[in-house]
């Protein structure tokens, strides 16, 4: 049997998805294939084994899968822009066929059981990354901040007249934003947790990179997260490697409107992280929120711990069938 082993297209700028993919990578026996996310539907040649983990998808007419991909469905989400072609009668019954069907949030859950589809709460596959993998002396004992309220005071990088020309009319917004933003990092964070911070973003352009090199960039990036000593982030892929990886992390949730981003984060924020939201900052004083970051600083719940052993056991019994 060959394995193949999901990769992105060329717009992406979330490491994060390599992130889900380097958590699936040790499990295998090798990588014959790298299967493209987005041309799922277009696969041929020899039939592979391939976890299908993450997040579905920005091209859902390439959905279902081609009949040449033997797949584990685990760790899955449902994008709820895109929910309807994922849930058509097509697709239900391809879940039916491959169920039970592990999915990384409880709305992916609710989705899929309302079509009658046998699928459970699995947590994400990134709680299965192993430390040792990227223990390095070169990043030891760091304070990592990673796109804390990386909503706030975000500008467009497409550079087009249109696009400026909106810059210039969100100017005094994103202004705004950014002095709140500092305001409650200030009062949440002692000055010295602050100033010894090393700030590191998740997002960044991977265009002209290969497949490997990208691969590269996810692991330089959980390396620091392994070897740290506490890690601040609004980054879910930022905070559920820290949980496998046993470093402290705090997750300031920057309590998204948006449907597409609360229906991935309440499923770990609620109680897996320890979490600080925004109106916990300006409700509390700031020598009650040292209390609070001090104490989560100690380390973390272990209530993933459940998720991690099960989905180690899930994927390799399904690495293992014949």
């Amino acid at each position: 049997m060959k394995f193949g082993l999901l990769v992105y297209w060329d717009k992406v700028r979330n490491i994060g998805d390599y992130i889900q993919s380097l958590a699936v990578r040790p499990f295998l026996p090798q990588v014959d294939s790298f299967v493209n996310r987005e041309s799922l539907s277009a696969f041929s040649g020899d039939e592979h084994k391939l976890i299908l983990n993450g997040w579905y998808i920005h091209n859902p007419l390439n959905w279902p899968p081609s009949s040449r991909i033997n797949p584990l469905i685990i760790s899955f989400h449902i994008s709820p822009k895109n929910k309807n072609l994922l849930l058509n009668n097509k697709s239900v019954e391809y879940y039916k066929l491959h169920e039970p069907i592990g999915c990384r949030d409880l709305d992916t859950l609710k989705l899929l059981q309302a079509k009658g589809i046998d699928a459970y709460f699995s947590g994400c596959m990134t709680l299965t990354l192993d430390k040792n993998l990227y223990v390095d002396e070169n990043y030891q004992d760091k304070i990592i901040f990673s796109d804390v309220l990386y909503n706030m005071a975000r500008y467009n990088p497409n550079i087009s007249v249109k696009t400026i020309i909106r810059r210039l009319f969100r100017t005094p917004k994103v202004i705004f934003q950014a002095w709140k933003k500092k305001r409650l990092i200030s009062k949440l964070f002692p000055d010295k947790i602050r100033k010894e911070a090393k700030y590191v973003i998740q997002e960044r352009s991977l265009k002209k990179y290969t497949h490997e090199e990208r691969f590269e960039v996810a692991t330089d990036f959980l390396k620091q997260l392994a070897n740290a000593k506490l890690v601040v982030t609004s980054r879910l892929h930022t905070a559920l490697p820290c949980l496998a990886f046993g470093t402290p992390v705090i997750f300031v949730d920057g309590q998204l409107d948006s449907k597409f981003d609360s229906s991935r984060l309440s499923s770990y924020t609620e109680s897996m992280l320890n979490t600080i939201g925004i109106e916990e900052i300006q409700k509390k004083s700031a020598s009650e929120l040292h209390e609070i970051v001090n104490r989560y600083a100690q380390g973390n719940p272990e209530k993933h711990l459940k998720y991690r052993n099960d989905l180690i056991n899930s994927v390799q019994k399904f690495i293992l069938q014949e």
